[in-house]
């Protein structure tokens, strides 16, 4: 396997469910690498209109209307956190390897609801913090908040966005949004409510962030970003007598997380092999070293 070091190029919008949007996002990721998207265009369950990318892409397959994905083209070592992925939350751990950056880093993408009851964050996005700093991952997720703060360059302070401030502050997160250019924009509106967290190591790694012109097709601009000493893998063969088994055990176990605990019938069996399999699949491309 040869590896070239080099910038991630990352991209974030809300697509608010629109097969416009959807497209325009498509000519988007030809100068990026991964996209952090809320609010895809779904049907049936599934999101559409991404296929053109080409790549994985990561959401949870066993809601109606997932709210998150995170796309990510071929030729990074990835592992999706299915045990993570909710309706409003996708990440995924992307594994590098001597690129002068992180070993592994964590991307989210995240829909915090402006109707919900409780203030932010969110018990999904709070697991995932609490998850990282125990095993010492690196986080970098993208929010379309709903909250106003000054901090991330909104025009005033609301409820909701004091809520999510003080969480941020209290466990060592950083803020990544440089401006106060508007991040949503309608005739009559505009403001800040896309922000991208991040901790405070993998914040270094984190270079130009900004909000483009591009038309999104969308009320939300796109924000793009690049995340320094990343490895591009480009696979030649692979040695399965070199395989790293307790990558694999660690992999495995996080995967076996949100499988289910009893199967009683032939669809349970079904249902369970269907999510298990294309883990399994990104695991063995994981570990199988060169």
């Amino acid at each position: 396997m040869k590896r070239q070091s080099q910038r991630l190029r990352v991209l974030q919008v809300n697509v608010h469910h629109s097969r416009a949007a959807s497209a325009a996002l498509c000519v988007a990721m030809r100068k990026c690498d991964v996209a952090r998207t809320q609010k895809p265009w779904t049907y049936k369950r599934e999101i559409k209109g991404l296929k053109e990318v080409g790549g994985e892409l990561i959401y949870s397959r066993s809601i109606q209307h997932p709210r998150t994905c995170v796309l990510v083209k071929k030729g990074f070592r990835i592992l999706p956190m299915m045990h993570q992925c909710s309706r409003d939350l996708t990440a995924v751990k992307i594994k590098t390897s001597n690129g002068g950056g992180p070993r592994e880093i964590i991307l989210g993408s995240a829909y915090l609801p402006y109707d919900d009851v409780e203030p932010p964050p969110p018990v999904e996005l709070e697991r995932l913090v609490i998850g990282c700093r125990a095993d010492g991952r690196h986080l970098i997720i993208g929010c379309d908040a709903n909250a106003h703060h000054t901090s991330w360059g909104s025009s005033n302070i609301n409820h909701r966005g004091e809520s999510l401030f003080n969480y941020i502050m209290a466990n060592g997160l950083d803020i990544m949004n440089r401006s106060n250019r508007p991040t949503f924009v309608t005739s009559n509106r505009q403001e800040v409510i896309d922000i991208t967290i991040a901790t405070l190591y993998a914040g270094n790694f984190i270079k130009d962030c900004y909000v483009t012109e591009e038309d999104s097709c969308s009320d939300h601009r796109f924000i793009r970003f690049t995340v320094t000493g990343i490895d591009r893998s480009v696979e030649v063969y692979r040695n399965p007598r070199r395989t790293d088994w307790e990558s694999f055990r660690t992999d495995l176990s996080d995967c076996l997380c949100n499988m289910r605990d009893k199967i009683n019938n032939f669809i349970d069996l079904e249902t369970a092999a269907k999510q298990f399999q294309p883990l399994f699949l990104h695991i063995m491309k994981i570990v199988l070293s060169p």
